[in-house]
């Protein structure tokens, strides 16, 4: 899983202020729509929030939900720490994608 970051500039200053995106197309069609209408400069990056990847055999299926977090949240890197609960989420098979509840 990788993470889309857009960060925001101002005469190639950098501005605190960014926002992440787990999807690239929707990354892509910020930049395109919010480029054209600021006196700011928008630019992507793509970063690998984990130390080692994660997929489906990065996860047992034995092991309880917070065991599984705590694994989780130990290979993420020190900077995305507090994504860790929505990278957890994502990227997780045995956890519920769909948060919108009837």
């Amino acid at each position: 899983m990788r993470l889309y970051i857009v960060q925001k500039f101002y005469r190639n200053e950098y501005v605190k202020d960014h926002l992440f995106f787990y999807e690239k197309d929707l990354m892509l069609r910020y930049l395109k729509k919010i480029n054209q209408s600021t006196f700011f400069i928008y630019r992507g990056i793509i970063v690998d929030p984990f130390f080692e990847i994660v997929d489906r055999d990065f996860f047992d299926s034995d092991k309880s939900i917070p065991e599984l977090f705590d694994k989780i949240r130990r290979n993420i890197k020190p900077e995305y720490q507090f994504l860790a609960q929505e990278l957890f989420y994502r990227s997780c098979p045995f956890t519920v994608k769909d948060k919108n509840f009837i």
